[in-house]
């Protein structure tokens, strides 16, 4: 953790800039380990160039002092920000994540010269995974895909969608998993052409085609994964859209270390254009996944960074045509030269 507010330190006195503020979010806990949600009272980590602390309510105290930082800390019934050290005029770069209520509040009360949003610092930090946090993705991973192999085994038809979200999310825990890491989605038939339908109390029917994406949250870190299940044999039309989008992931998957989000993107979007279908792909092919399941890097077009080593992103084409049916498959990747599949579960319709 320390390495990480060195290196953020580095940043802020190269762009000259007085005082990094991050409220509960992932930015903390990539940065302390802490995590806490939001609430009504201010709860920030702030980094300057040369010292990082808590600001916190009296209840957090004995808390945060167990973590090694240093805490600064304020009663109810007092206004917080008079105990804050920050000149009037300071440069901010405050959590794209804070409520506004704090931003308004900290404007009000230091008048910063210069405010940008802290994901102009951070992202470059966090967009590069270390070997720790890639371990920590392959073991979560692990857990979500052996849920996943298990919620098979529930599936029948007269099941709702819902059901069997909650069932899959109930696997997570039982594995060592902390919970979801989204909303998990499970959708069926003329519901999969909808990509972030969550569920329904659709009734699954035989025949039908099955959109589960889903993702467990495992030491602070997130996984995401989509696969086709069908309740049956899947028709032809599926097969063969099916097909398609598995051929596009496949060329988004031999990219190169070095070409940009927009280029892999490009990959994807132009294999569906030869089967003449690149209008019913109607999403980026992929986001970065770390802390949140969705941050930097993005394999969307007009995304121009590189991608680099130990860059970890999923690749996740679809195709839906509405009314009809959704097809999406999605893997985790890093990038190792080329991208390096983490998952190990089949890539085929699981017929059933």
């Amino acid at each position: 953790m320390r390495t990480r507010i060195k290196k953020l330190q580095s940043v802020l006195e190269k762009e000259n800039i007085d005082f990094t503020i991050l409220g509960p979010t992932s930015n903390m806990f990539y940065f302390t380990g802490f995590r806490e949600e939001q609430m009504e009272r201010p709860l920030f980590f702030i980094v300057s160039k040369r010292n990082s602390f808590f600001f916190a309510p009296k209840i957090y105290e004995e808390q945060l002092q167990k973590m090694d930082f240093d805490v600064v800390v304020y009663n109810d019934g007092e206004d917080p920000y008079t105990k804050l050290d920050i000149p009037k005029g300071a440069s901010l770069a405050v959590d794209d994540q804070l409520w506004s209520v704090f931003l308004v509040n900290l404007i009000n009360k230091f008048s910063p010269s210069n405010l940008l949003p802290a994901s102009a610092l951070i992202s470059p930090l966090r967009m590069v995974k270390d070997e720790e946090e890639i371990r920590t993705l392959k073991e979560g991973l692990k857990i979500a895909e052996t849920a996943f192999t298990r919620f098979l085994d529930e599936v029948s038809e007269g099941d709702s969608e819902c059901r069997l979200a909650r069932k899959l999310d109930e696997e997570f825990v039982n594995l060592g998993g902390e919970g979801a890491s989204f909303g998990t989605i499970v959708t069926s038939g003329s519901n999969t052409s909808m990509p972030h339908l969550r569920c329904t109390e659709k009734k699954i029917r035989r025949g039908d085609v099955i959109l589960v994406d889903f993702g467990v949250k495992y030491k602070g870190y997130s996984t995401d994964t989509t696969r086709v299940v069908s309740l049956g044999n899947p028709g032809e039309e599926v097969k063969k859209i099916y097909e398609i989008v598995r051929g596009a992931q496949e060329e988004a998957e031999n990219s190169l270390e070095g070409m940009t989000g927009d280029e892999i993107d490009s990959l994807a979007r132009n294999y569906m254009r030869k089967y003449s279908v690149d209008q019913f792909f109607i999403h980026r092919t992929g986001h970065g996944i770390g802390i949140d399941v969705h941050e930097e890097p993005y394999i969307s077009q007009g995304y121009n960074k590189k991608i680099t080593r130990n860059m970890v992103f999923t690749v996740e084409p679809g195709v839906y045509i509405q009314g009809k049916f959704g097809i999406r498959l999605e893997d985790m990747v890093v990038m190792d030269g080329k991208p390096k599949v983490l998952n190990s579960l089949s890539k085929e319709i699981f017929a059933l």
